[in-house]
């Protein structure tokens, strides 16, 4: 079982809880050369700002109204409706288009509180500091999400591989304010387990040196931070976001409660 399968499942929630746009890379995309938002009462400030994100930006054809929509959430206009926008082609083909939208903006919401439930591996300064945003700003959807993200990184690095956050909105229509209760599934923490080497070794001796710089590792509580370092310590030349390539493959143990780390590509 792959530990990012909950984190996935995770994300599922909130994007469907906060709208977050999927982007489908097969799909026919355009570069929108204009945008035009109809409203009778969006501010101009904020219409125009909206507008700036899209101006010259590629986008698939079929998400560019979602996207709107999530462009409006995160200036604080939650309930937001967004109509089908409707494309005019200015050259030929349908890779350039001027996009017309009408929107509703409904209330602008500010954040209220953030409430973590379950929550007893770290306490809630901790938890709450992932989340850039404070009590009163104009609550962002975009926002929330990398926050979401932040929590499950900082969960990570306590071992804590699959722990599950689940957004509830629960928004006031008189103060026109979202809180947020966070229901936390902290699940169970994981240590290093075996390292596992793949492919040809470059010379005699390579695959033992690395087994026995995992040593000190195997056995201690899992942190991809840590993980990260020991990469770099024995010459893998790779960025933070290799740790979910192809040339790296982390697998839960679930009955052992540990994280094997199995390696396809020997270090530069």
């Amino acid at each position: 079982m792959h530990f990012f399968v909950r984190v996935l499942i995770v994300s599922s929630l909130a994007n469907a809880v906060l709208g977050q746009p999927r982007l489908d890379e097969s799909a026919h995309c355009i570069r929108i050369s204009r945008l035009v938002i109809e409203s009778n009462s969006l501010s101009a400030a904020d219409r125009e700002r909206i507008i700036r994100l899209f101006r010259e930006k590629t986008y698939p054809e079929a998400e560019i109204g979602e996207r709107i929509r999530q462009a409006m959430r995160s200036v604080g206009y939650f309930k937001a409706v967004v109509d089908e926008p409707k494309f005019s082609f200015p050259t030929q083909g349908r890779e350039i288009a001027n996009v017309t939208v009408k929107v509703n903006p409904g209330a602008q919401y500010r954040l209220g509180e953030i409430h973590f439930l379950r929550a007893t591996v770290l306490s809630p300064d901790q938890l709450r500091n992932v989340f850039w945003q404070r009590k009163g700003d104009l609550f962002n959807a975009t926002k929330f999400s990398v926050g979401l993200e932040h929590l499950r990184k900082l969960y990570g690095t306590r071992g804590y591989v699959d722990m599950v956050a689940t957004p509830l909105v629960i928004t006031d229509e008189s103060r026109h304010s979202i809180d947020l209760n966070l229901q936390v599934d902290e699940g169970q923490a994981y240590d290093f387990g075996k390292l596992y080497l793949e492919g040809v070794e470059p010379h005699p001796g390579a695959g033992k040196a690395l087994l026995n710089s995992w040593n000190p590792l195997e056995g201690r509580r899992y942190n991809p931070v840590k993980l990260q370092h020991w990469l770099l310590a024995n010459h893998f030349d790779w960025k933070v976001s290799a740790l979910a390539s192809d040339s790296i493959k982390t697998t839960v143990d679930a009955e052992s409660r540990v994280v094997n780390v199995t390696l396809t590509q020997w270090p530069n």
